[in-house]
């Protein structure tokens, strides 16, 4: 049951990704997209979870300043991040790239420890920069093509998920995850409301474009999120991190399934490199 939690989170979290590549190809702004999706997430969550907020986290100082980081450095990069990649290339690429982070991560920790990479750490690293190169470039150094916008939002998308995944620990041991994410993705998108200087652009909704925004928020926000925990509860973080390669894998199919995204040989080989350097990266553990 751990095993099928986590596919299907990893399925979950690609049919986000998609679903917002839809939205965008139907002229929806991705400021709008990520600031509804942000205020729906957190409003459902904190209805969820009302009984268990605690005032003290609004009255310490470090507790609530804590929470405010993590609400900007992990919530607004990441997610407005990883919609701005979507917009200038697709679901599929964005997701490759961001699912890099857990290289970003090694960096980050060699750094803390002050001790050099290993030899594997290194092979992982050198890999992702590879595939980088390939889908910014298609393998011509000499013609770097007009996705190198698309290509560094994701990437500050993957930092994103590095501040994500590191921070906020002691708040969210002491108050819950999911409350800690309830509240934080509602201050996200007042902050990013602040950030656009209200500028949200408005638009008459089809059923078509309802569903889809439901499906973020529903299936691809919170049900991918609570699926994945369960399943690292039953299996462990290790294997579910590794059978999470599912993820940016199905994101780039149901691409090309359903929106007609096509990938040339170049860009597939670039996925495979990301998917093989997290392999490796997780091997030394």
């Amino acid at each position: 049951m751990g095993v099928f939690f986590v596919i299907l989170g990893g399925i979950f979290w690609a049919i986000s990704g998609v679903l917002a590549e839809y939205l965008f190809e139907k002229d929806f702004a991705v400021e709008w997209v990520s600031f509804y999706r942000l205020f729906f997430t957190g409003l459902i969550l904190l209805l969820i979870n009302l009984k268990n907020i605690k005032f003290k986290l609004f009255i310490d100082k470090k507790e609530f300043s804590s929470l405010l980081i993590f609400a900007f450095f992990g919530l607004i990069i990441t997610q407005y991040g990883y919609f701005k990649a979507i917009f200038y290339t697709d679901a599929g690429t964005a997701t490759m790239i961001q699912y890099s982070a857990p290289l970003i991560v090694m960096l980050y920790v060699c750094f803390l420890e002050k001790r050099k990479a290993k030899a594997i750490e290194l092979l992982a690293l050198f890999l992702i920069i590879f595939a980088l190169f390939l889908l910014l470039s298609g393998g011509d150094i000499t013609q770097l093509n007009f996705n190198i916008i698309g290509i560094l939002w994701a990437i500050a998308s993957a930092f994103g998920v590095v501040f994500y995944s590191l921070s906020a620990r002691a708040i969210i041991l002491k108050y819950g995850l999911f409350l800690i994410m309830g509240l934080a993705s509602l201050i996200a998108s007042f902050l990013l409301f602040v950030l656009l200087q209200g500028n949200i652009p408005k638009y008459d909704f089809s059923l078509n474009s309802f569903l889809a925004m439901g499906g973020i928020i529903f299936i691809g926000t919170i049900g991918a999120f609570g699926l994945y925990l369960k399943g690292v509860e039953l299996i462990g973080p290790l294997r579910a991190s590794m059978i999470a390669c599912i993820e940016p894998v199905a994101a780039a199919f149901m691409s090309f399934l359903f929106l007609g995204t096509f990938y040339s040989l170049v860009d597939l080989l670039a996925f495979a490199l990301i998917i093989l350097s997290v392999f490796l990266n997780a091997r030394k553990y």
